[in-house]
């Protein structure tokens, strides 16, 4: 679960959950999720995904509009979830629970080029994600985006909330989603991505190495998780970079990005 000592603050009134329970048996649940999201934090960008262990993503539910949907929820479902921390998080865990982007994210993820293109160049400086499972390997996910223009609510505040209010949010997810007629097929894997990307030129543990360079950990974090020395990750890194011709992490990343992008 999210961490036992982080303050569980009750909300004002607990209307707007009370107006989502009655829509559990409603197609507009997911939508009533959304403006209970609301309710609570005003002006919050949201967005409702479906986790699985079998595939891609799916978009449930989001409030973006159409400029910030392009520019981040479209790439993101086309391939750069497989380097997003939130998505990690369950893939690896699949522990329920709430958590900021800095309890999940890798030591270097903020000095990723992943975390400049998708968060400081939108203005994004902060993400906060609940995971209810759903079964053994799905889960529904709410991320929520804090962008610089509006700083009126932080994520020590949306934490809290949630944090309080996540029992009564589960119990009623579980029930929508065992009553619902939703039933989500299987988005077409991605995981050659991660299979396919450089293994014309690099070794399987030089690709490795590159995922973990692309999704923001840094060297005692890939030889802690690789179980190698922190001198053989630089080796590989070396290697690597010869193999791609390139000479930075960031020329690294804009090789997937078009690889990403021809999948």
């Amino acid at each position: 679960m999210s961490d036992p000592q982080r303050p569980a603050i009750p909300p004002d009134s607990l209307a707007p959950v009370a107006r989502l329970a009655g829509q559990i048996r409603s197609p507009d649940f997911l939508a009533g999720l959304g403006q209970m999201l609301e309710a609570y934090f005003p002006d919050i960008s949201h967005a409702a995904f479906h986790f699985s262990a079998y595939g891609r993503p799916t978009l449930l539910e989001h409030n973006l509009d159409d400029t910030l949907f392009q520019r981040t929820l479209r790439p993101y479902l086309d391939g750069m979830y497989l380097l997003d921390p939130m998505f990690q998080h369950w893939e690896q865990r699949r522990m329920p629970g709430v958590w900021s982007l800095d309890e999940l994210a890798p030591s270097e993820f903020r000095a990723s080029d992943y975390f400049a293109t998708y968060y400081r160049e939108l203005g994004l400086h902060d993400e906060a994600s609940a995971f209810f499972t759903l079964g053994d390997t799905e889960c529904l996910s709410l991320s929520f985006g804090f962008y610089q223009r509006n700083r009126t609510l932080e994520p020590t505040y949306l934490l809290a909330i949630l944090t309080y209010l996540f029992p009564l949010l589960d119990a009623l997810i579980r029930q929508f989603w065992l009553v619902s007629s939703l039933h989500l097929s299987a988005q077409e894997e991605a995981p050659s991505l991660l299979q396919d990307f450089g293994k014309d030129v690099l070794s399987e543990r030089e690709r490795e190495v590159a995922w973990l360079i692309l999704r923001g950990h840094g060297s005692p974090e890939i030889a802690q998780e690789l179980g190698i020395t922190q001198g053989t990750v630089k080796n590989h890194r070396k290697r690597l970079y010869a193999r791609l011709n390139i000479s930075s992490q960031a020329e690294l990343f804009r090789q997937f990005m078009l690889f990403q992008q021809r999948k």
